[in-house]
């Protein structure tokens, strides 16, 4: 059997549609669980008036990692599929996921691709999972690129008897944390198919007001890796490190580029490229915030004529 755990937080607004995606599921050996983490919305009034068979759990707000380890620890299935509240998975989820498994019993967890989706239906966006992860190292690729959507994960119970649970110390990353953990232990599958709709919302990670905090939860990030995880430090190495860190100067940065505030974006190119000089485009980037606006105004709308070209 499969345990599906759905952490909400005040979700009513898309938590039936995630539940229903499971319901539509062409495997149906499963068991649906929702730990509510602390809503005060209706999600516990639409649960009990439309889910009869879902076991509802309510706890304190401690958030998503504390509400996916209690669904864990409750979990009555062999394997344990996740999906975050305001995502959907398409029919055969479940089954093509299940069919890895049974196929080879070394594998641990094998996560899918997935589409993005907003109000305004499916997004095109393009990540190519299997080079950035699946080639060389990939605890290293996972901290670097991250792309594993917890909505796309499916676990083997048991190999959480073995890597232990979510950190719950982590607001941002806990996710990556946890694949990383795996996949130190064991192997890992991608099923190279879209089979979840990873809806992109106001307070998602993909939006430009969301990098505020950044820095600080990839320090926090860190250090509990090198005070708790030696494994993993030892596997990522300082190199890997500093250029997690100019990933997230340059993403600081590139916000304010666009817009339009270069000055304002000249102090994240430039730790960028300290952190790791063989990030070039940094360095670009960087000398462009010299130059008068109104140049680069021109090489921006350039860039947007080419990429507009290209994927004609």
């Amino acid at each position: 059997m499969i345990s599906v755990i759905i952490p909400t937080y005040n979700s009513d607004k898309y938590i039936c549609e995630a539940i229903d995606s499971v319901l539509s599921q062409t495997c149906k050996d499963y068991e649906i669980i929702i730990i509510d983490d602390g809503s005060t919305d209706n999600t516990k009034n639409l649960i009990a008036e439309n889910y009869p068979t879902v076991r509802y759990f309510y706890s304190k707000n401690k958030g998503v990692s504390s509400a996916r380890n209690i669904g864990i620890s409750i979990a009555q299935g062999e394997f344990i599929a996740f999906l975050d509240a305001d995502d959907k998975w398409l029919p055969e989820k479940l089954e093509k996921q299940l069919a890895l498994f049974e196929n080879d019993h070394q594998v641990g967890m094998v996560f899918t691709e997935n589409y993005y989706f907003d109000e305004h239906g499916l997004k095109e966006i393009k990540i190519f999972k299997r080079k950035l992860l699946m080639y060389g190292n990939i605890v290293r690729n996972i901290f670097l690129n991250s792309y594993v959507v917890t909505s796309t994960v499916m676990v083997r119970k048991s190999v959480f008897d073995d890597v232990g649970l979510f950190e719950e110390g982590l607001a941002i990353a806990e996710d990556d944390n946890m694949w990383m953990r795996i996949c130190l232990k064991n192997r890992i599958e991608l099923l190279d198919e879209p089979l979840i709709l990873y809806r992109i919302t106001e307070g998602s990670l993909s939006r430009d007001n969301s990098f505020q905090n950044l820095i600080q939860a990839v320090r926090k990030h860190i250090e509990i890796i090198m005070n708790k995880y030696q494994a993993i430090y030892k596997c990522l190495g300082k190199s890997t490190i500093r250029q997690k860190y100019s990933q997230v100067y340059f993403m600081e940065a590139y916000l304010y580029f666009r817009q339009n505030k270069y000055r304002e974006s000249r102090s994240g190119f430039f730790k960028s490229y300290i952190y790791y000089p063989f990030k070039l485009k940094s360095m670009l980037y960087l000398i462009s915030t010299y130059v008068p606006p109104w140049t680069i105004e021109k090489l921006k709308e350039k860039k947007r004529r080419f990429l507009k070209t290209e994927n004609l």
